[in-house]
């Protein structure tokens, strides 16, 4: 028994010896998820944004003079411009120069006299579900303020008629007192009396008909609205997060395969063998790059197909597009593994390095809230990672169908170029030392 307890200490000596000899690992598994969640709270102090607004008014003349009560202050909402050109603002939408157009109904209060709600159309080019019941919220908020609105400034014009309308029946008693005066006396100005008297009555007469006529939901939700995306198409979660999953996947992959290479040839002797081969740096680097480039490539192209074709994974931009966001994210992503392989000292920081780096990647790259939420000094760690340029590119191909945005595409290219010549000028280095 004391021979087994020894044998036991023995292993556990050595482990956590090897464990304490690395302290670089232990820091980074006790601070690391620690630092993430705490920049993740910082990072989003508010879970709702303002709404950049174009308000368009096909007809300016049935809304003179009462235009602010559409346009006016509203919680969430920031008038950015009020435009004549529906086609205009929905070009400006389907750019991201604008969050919503508001289509104001041509002759709103005439509809609402002739007894019909009158609409607004709201229109938004949001794919997140999430974002998308966030505009139905405010689209709600915006139309029962406008609906306010309007009773208040009817309730104010109401009174001010009442006062009109109060003073037409004062003058139709003292006209028919006037009246029944006059019929015994024979008097000749009865006839203009009576027209007096029958013109008062019927303007008291039509207003109260008017009034009347209005059914109640009219008169207490004179508007109502309707929420129209760009796309006729509409996504569930899964169909949403789907190309987010993607850019993770094969981030995390590329990642991690690169991580693992440079770190376990220094620990198990290969860098000696480039000695006698002899091979530079350089060319070290750009085999590495070719050969693991080439696998991924060939998985991604697997995990595409298992996507769109068997779990039904929308697909509405050009192949070509994919192919260069896939490509540029791949680059990009191994160029940030073989760095972690060359400042990393054994496999299991390398491991560590890459799981810290696919948390961070699901925190702040837009996969698990939208970045437009985030505090603007936590963005430049947003935008540092591989993964928020790649679930920006495959989200705009594949659910918008658009074309990658020029600046995305040309950032994530730089930041894959500045990786591979600083992985370059470190590799250079341990080589030049392993050889000395």
């Amino acid at each position: 028994m004391l021979k087994f307890l020894i044998r036991i200490s023995s292993f556990m000596s050595k482990e956590l010896t090897e464990i304490l000899r690395q302290p670089k690992l232990i820091l980074t598994l006790v601070f690391g998820p620690f630092l993430i969640m705490f920049l993740f709270g910082l990072g989003y102090p508010d879970q709702n944004r303002t709404l950049r607004t174009t308000f368009v008014v096909e007809d300016p003349n049935s809304v003179q003079g009462d235009l602010k009560l559409f346009t006016g202050s509203i919680p969430a909402i920031a008038n950015q411009d009020v435009e004549n050109n529906k086609e205009l603002a929905l070009a400006k939408l389907a750019l991201n120069q604008t969050d919503l157009v508001i289509l104001i109904p041509k002759d709103p209060f005439g509809t609402v006299q002739n007894n019909q709600q009158a609409k607004f159309t709201v229109y938004h080019n949001e794919v997140d579900p999430f974002q998308i019941a966030y505009i139905n919220s405010v689209a709600r908020i915006y139309t029962d303020e406008v609906n306010r609105r309007i009773l208040q400034n009817v309730t104010e014009q109401g009174q001010a008629n009442a006062g009109s309308v109060q003073g037409d029946l004062e003058n139709a008693i003292a006209k028919t007192q006037a009246l029944k005066q006059a019929v015994p006396s024979g008097d000749s100005s009865m006839a203009a009396e009576v027209n007096d008297l029958e013109k008062d009555l019927t303007n008291v007469h039509e207003q109260l008909t008017t009034f009347r006529s209005l059914g109640s939901d009219v008169l207490v939700n004179p508007f109502t609205v309707d929420t129209t995306p760009l796309s006729n198409i509409q996504f569930t979660p899964t169909d949403f997060f789907a190309p987010a999953v993607i850019v993770l996947l094969l981030q995390h992959l590329s990642i991690t395969f690169a991580s693992l290479s440079i770190v376990r040839e220094r620990r198990s002797g290969i860098m000696e063998l480039f000695r006698v081969a002899p091979i530079t740096a350089l060319e070290t680097l750009i085999g590495k790059f070719l050969s693991y480039l080439s696998f991924e490539i060939l998985l991604a192209g697997v995990i595409t197909v298992l996507a769109v074709w068997l779990l039904k994974v929308p697909m509405f931009g050009l192949w070509a597009n994919y192919a260069i966001a896939v490509v540029i994210l791949l680059f990009t992503s191994l160029g940030v593994g073989f760095l972690i392989s060359l400042i990393s000292e054994t496999d299991t920081q390398a491991v560590q390095y890459s799981m810290l780096l696919l948390l961070a990647s699901i925190f702040f790259s837009g996969f698990f809230l939208d970045l437009r939420l985030m505090w603007q000094p936590i963005k430049v760690l947003a935008w540092s990672l591989p993964a928020t340029y790649g679930i920006r590119m495959l989200q705009d191909v594949m659910l918008r169908g658009t074309s990658i945005p020029p600046l995305i595409v040309e950032g994530l290219a730089l930041i894959g170029i500045g990786l591979f010549l600083l992985n370059w000028i470190l590799l250079r280095r341990k080589m030049e030392a392993q050889y000395s």
